[in-house]
């Protein structure tokens, strides 16, 4: 059997019965906000019941302790743990047998079980799937059988067992008493140990143990039937025996009724962390107080107690479950109370203090504090139908009624004012009292104003937008605003102006926050807005409130279709895209009778001692808000369970995903024992979701066909008073790509497409180049051709035609004659000469050596020997050899461009530039001469080949020729060739090698 927690007996003087009174009192007001609140009746607590069809392993309740990321940990049927996150019990396999539980101040958790003890790493208690533990052993046989543990204040564990009770110190059990069984151990407050064993009470004081018989012979019961002995925070120490209960102050011992043989028996007692005292009888769970005790649950059989982090108690049973106890955050006033029906329609705290409730056809009350009082027909309120209550600056109190008008009640008197005296309906459904001592009313029929004792009515003709105001307010600044459902009107003078920028719609101005800013409630879409530089911005999405009260510490509280608490700054406050508003709903699990406010005016209203107080169809609402539990807390959130394709697995700490993974869910959720309908929660995963996404419970998330790469989970949620964690959970999701999906195939494939587009052009550039070589292997043949037939035919026939003329020279005498003929054979074969130069040059190179740029030297010296001007060759990167063809073509190119030069262009030097680059051989001839008209370096002189030549040879091998020229800025004429043209480089060179060259060789 598990142990409790609590302390032990010690011996304490000083107090007599009167002092006990007094300290029980003090019980009552400690730990206010938190505890079950000892002032009201036990069966005013929310009860919860949790059973095997809730999924609890077993209806037998052992053990509880809650664990610091808020988990509740259970034994059933002494022998299974279980874990429980306020929606869902988790059956845990491993460790079995399990018999006690305790909760170290680090956080690991101690579980004793028949074969030894386990400790459970703190990280590892919100893991769903095997426990991770580590196993000590304090002895052999009975020795390992844990009954019960308890660790002290110094953070020493205690371990008792079947045979003996054991110090756990640093991972070594030391014996302390032993050849007893120990059923519970507690801690005194001078940091003694009270043992309860087999054979009776026993007290360790740190170096010995000793029996104490004289605690049983007082209580007039057998040495081991004192089942438990607990001495409380007061220094008051309860025993529970199998006649009752009785407690020691100094030397004085109570028995409490009733106290005998007759099925009074106790079994054991627990004080809570905020200081109330619990017995389990034989008769149910009792309450300690100052008269004694108190019962709480008549019939129940208890088997543990635990107290929580909230206040809220849990009581395990003997196969009835588990019960949870809470206190009320809402406490419901109706008919029990005085009420005289419980459709409350208005409530409204008036400056003395007082509470004043209007119920429909119930008349008008007031509450004294205990009780509500009412007046109604008989007390001249003549109709008792209240619908409004205001309250203005003389403290006159006024109510509307539906069907009576209005009544104004001073010094315990009635006054009416209807119809009958100008209002302009008997149906008042609204009120407000003017900071200039006027008097609004709202009606059906219309908007009336009292003012001086004079009645003024108001319809469309003096600008309102419609004859029926559903809502008046006035501003801090003094502006009304009229809500009506065609929009917002706001007085001005003695007319009224619509609010252009606001919609026309059903619009409730519901009250200003301390900033000034004024808050309208729209239906539809039913949200609420604050209303800013004229304009309406949406706050609070699906939400439709029709009152509004600020608490002097801040919060904000809105009554409509709910009851909503906003903290302090969050309806002001502007938020990021997507960033969730903090609010806490307050509903039935606290206690709320109806969640929907009435439609009365006022609906709450705020006391001066910080209650806030709402009406309902169901009663009046009263929130202590100075009571109310606050959860200064970050909500704790888990994955639960991971659903790959039709597989469920455990979500481990990260998810990795197959190739081709089309379905994948995710469960998560947020543990609150207390409150879990509170939980709000969302997720987003990256890459895929764009916003963040609301979710329901049971939490999850789908998708299908992640994309491929790690991506974040994130899951956020709010706790129980609504604040959000804006950080939240990351679960990282990796999808595995296909091969064809991965980086290296994608680089790949990337790599592989450049080297065939390489290819590809390398391939295009061999063919141009064959061609080009084809062409020019044409012309070379033609060439030779031509020479053949020139040496053939004219120049054979030009020979024999000079060897008949040189004939006829010997035959003519000496003469005029015979001088012209000679001189003409002369000239004859100087062209003969000329002739064969030109065949020789069409059957070989045009230079004499396949040096380039020697060639062109040796022609810029030559030619530069007939003029003025200068000549200089430059030569860029090391010379390449250039094919013959080529070579031939560019000197040719080469010589037209100086002799032009050096013959028309007037200049003072000529320069020729050749740049041997790995990928473009360039050839640039320039000079400082007189320049080239426009005209003649588009088209060429007329009547010569020069420019045109030059153009057609580049164009023949594959070139770019470009000439620039200005009237007196010299000329430059540049011929561009591919590298594998000129150089006709090895179609196997090294592609890489060929790429990878510097862009400045070019």
């Amino acid at each position: 059997m598990a142990c409790r927690r609590g302390r032990g007996l010690t011996t304490v003087t000083g107090l007599s019965r009167s002092g006990i009174a007094f300290v029980l009192l003090l019980v009552s007001s400690a730990g206010r906000g938190l505890a079950l609140d000892p002032t009201q009746p036990f069966s005013s607590y929310l009860r919860t019941h949790f059973t095997p069809e809730d999924g609890l392993s077993s209806g037998v309740v052992d053990d509880i302790v809650q664990s610091r990321d808020g988990l509740l940990w259970v034994i059933t049927n002494g022998q299974r743990l279980a874990r429980f996150d306020g929606r869902r019990f988790k059956a845990i396999l491993q460790p079995s047998n399990v018999t006690a539980l305790a909760l170290a101040p680090d956080g690991d958790l101690w579980v004793g079980t028949a074969d030894g003890l386990e400790q459970i790493p703190a990280a590892e208690l919100n893991q769903f799937g095997p426990l991770r533990a580590v196993s000590y052993r304090p002895g052999p046989g009975a020795s390992s059988h844990i009954t019960c543990l308890q660790f002290s204040r110094s953070g020493l564990l205690w371990v008792g067992t079947s045979a003996g009770l054991y110090r756990f110190e640093r991972g070594v059990f030391s014996s302390v008493i032993s050849s007893v069984a120990i059923f519970r151990i507690a801690e005194t407050s001078n940091g003694r140990l009270l043992v309860s064993t087999s054979k009776g009470i026993m007290q360790w004081d740190g170096s010995r143990a000793a029996p104490l018989p004289e605690v049983a012979a007082r209580l007039g019961v057998k040495a081991d039937e004192v089942f438990h002995a607990l001495e409380d925070g007061r220094g008051v120490t309860w025993f529970c025996t199998p006649l009752g209960v009785a407690r020691l102050v100094g030397g004085s011992l109570e028995r409490l009724p009733a106290y005998g043989p007759n099925g009074h028996g106790a079994f054991r007692a627990y004080e809570d962390p905020n200081g109330n005292v619990w017995i389990a009888k034989a008769e149910g769970l009792f309450r300690a107080t100052a008269a004694g005790l108190e019962l709480a649950v008549p019939g129940i059989n208890v088997r543990c107690m635990y107290g929580d982090r909230d206040g809220d108690l849990w009581i395990g049973t003997n196969g009835d479950g588990l019960f949870r106890f809470k206190d009320r955050a809402v406490r419901m006033l109706t008919t029990a109370d005085g009420l005289p029906n419980n459709l409350i329609m208005t409530v409204l705290a008036s400056q003395d203090g007082r509470i004043w409730a209007g119920a429909n056809c119930g008349g008008l009350s007031w509450f004294d504090g205990r009780r509500f009082k009412t007046y109604n027909e008989r007390d001249g309120l003549l109709n008792s139908c209240v619908w409004a209550l205001a309250e203005d600056a003389n403290h006159d109190l006024w109510i509307g009624t539906y069907g009576g008008g209005a009544f104004r009640f001073r010094g315990g008197r009635f006054t009416q004012y209807s119809k009958a005296q100008g209002l302009a309906s008997d149906r008042v459904t609204g009120i407000l009292p003017g900071r200039d001592g006027s008097v609004w009313f709202a009606t059906r029929g219309g908007l009336s104003r009292i003012r001086d004792g004079q009645i003024r009515n108001y319809t469309t003709a003096d600008g309102l937008s419609i004859n029926r105001p559903v809502k008046l307010y006035e501003g801090r600044a003094g502006a009304i605003w009229i809500g009506t459902t065609k929009g917002l009107d706001r007085v001005s003078g003695d007319r009224f102006v619509n609010v252009s920028s606001v919609p026309k719609t059903d619009v409730y101005p519901i009250g200003e926050d301390r900033s000034g800013a004024l808050y309208l409630a729209l239906d539809p879409p039913g949200a609420v807005f604050r209303y800013e530089n004229n304009v309406p911005v949406i706050v609070i999405p699906n939400f439709e409130p029709t009152g509004m009260v600020e608490t002097n510490e801040g919060d904000v509280w809105l009554s409509g279709n709910g009851i909503l608490r906003v903290p302090p700054g969050g309806l002001g406050r502007s938020r990021r895209v997507d960033e969730p508003l903090d609010y806490a709903a307050i509903n039935s699990t606290d206690g709320l009778a109806s969640e929907q406010a009435s439609a009365g005016q006022p609906n709450s209203a705020l006391s001066r001692d910080g209650k806030l107080w709402v009406a309902t169809p169901q009663g009046l609402a009263m929130l202590d808000l100075p009571r109310l539990p606050r959860a200064n807390r970050r909500p704790a959130i888990y994955m639960e369970e991971v659903t790959v394709g039709r597989n469920v697995q455990l979500p481990g700490r990260q998810l990795t995903l197959p190739p081709g993974t089309h379905h994948t869910e995710l469960k998560f959720d947020a543990i609150e024992i207390s409150a879990p309908e509170k939980i709000r929660l969302q997720y987003r995963l990256d890459s895929v979701d764009s916003e963040w996404l609301d979710t329901v419970h049971p939490a999850h998330a789908i998708y299908s066909d992640t994309p491929a790469g790690t991506h974040a989970f994130h899951v956020r949620a709010c706790n129980r008073d609504g604040i959000w964690d804006r950080a939240g959970m990351v679960y990282n999701i990796t999808q595995q790509p296909y091969f064809y999906e991965s980086t290296s195939f994608r680089l790949g494939t990337a790599i592989a497409g450049c080297l065939l587009l390489a290819g590809f052009y390398r391939l295009r550039l061999r063919q141009a180049t064959a061609r080009l070589q084809a062409r020019l292997g044409e012309r070379v043949a033609e060439r030779e051709r031509i020479a053949r037939d020139l040496h053939d035919t004219l120049l054979q026939t030009f020979q024999g035609l000079m060897l008949h003329l040189e004939v006829v020279n010997q035959l003519l005498p000496e003469g005029k004659a015979k001088a012209e003929l000679t001189k003409s054979l002369g000239r004859a074969d100087r062209a003969i000469a000329e002739g064969r130069s030109t065949v020789y040059a069409l059957r070989s190179s045009m230079t004499a050596t396949s040096d380039l740029p020697g060639s062109i030297k040796a022609l810029g010296d030559e030619l530069s020997t007939e003029g003025a001007a200068t000549f200089r060759l430059v030569v860029e990167g090391p010379p390449r050899e250039v094919r013959t063809m080529i070579r031939d073509e560019l000197y040719r190119i080469t010589r037209e461009a100086l002799r032009n030069a050096f013959r028309h262009a007037r200049a003072r030097h000529i320069e020729a530039e050749i740049a041997f680059g790995e990928r473009v051989l360039r050839l640039r001839i320039r000079d400082d001469g007189e320049g080239i008209p426009a005209e003649i370096v588009e088209k060429g002189r007329p009547g010569h080949y020069g420019v045109p030549g030059m153009r057609e040879r580049a164009k023949q091998i594959g070139g770019k020729l470009d000439i620039w020229s200005g009237a007196g800025a010299g000329t430059e004429i540049e011929l561009s060739l591919a590298g594998s043209i000129a150089y006709g480089a090895s179609p196997g060179r090294s592609l890489f090698r060929r790429f990878g060259r510097k862009r400045d060789d070019l």
